[in-house]
């Protein structure tokens, strides 16, 4: 479970004029779904847990961030902001699935 939170912390390719906050839900190929909610003032929570920072490479599909002391990457197939966006996600730490975004607000 540790591993999809980093995940999804990387995960999140639909974010680059983000609104208030972004909702995504990372479903990976093995584990457990996670949600995370991206802020605008660059920090993510993952399942209502704790925010922690993440940065954002828009022109590279990439969102890092760290959970628990792990550093993680995810790289999306494409980038998107819609609520309904859907895109395959690989991450640093070797695992992948599907990114949606299912929220935004201002």
């Amino acid at each position: 479970m540790k591993m999809t939170f980093a995940l999804a912390a990387l995960a999140f390719a639909a974010l680059p004029a983000m609104a208030a906050t972004t909702t995504v839900e990372f479903a990976p190929a093995e584990g457990d779904t996670l949600v995370a909610v991206f802020s605008d003032d660059g920090t993510v929570s993952f399942n209502g847990g704790e925010a922690v920072p993440y940065t954002m490479d828009q022109a590279a599909s990439t969102i890092c961030s760290s959970v628990n002391g792990t550093d993680n990457c995810a790289t999306f197939e494409s980038w998107g902001e819609d609520v309904g966006h859907v895109t395959p996600y690989t991450t640093s730490q070797g695992s992948s699935g599907t990114a949606t975004v299912t929220a935004k607000t201002e």
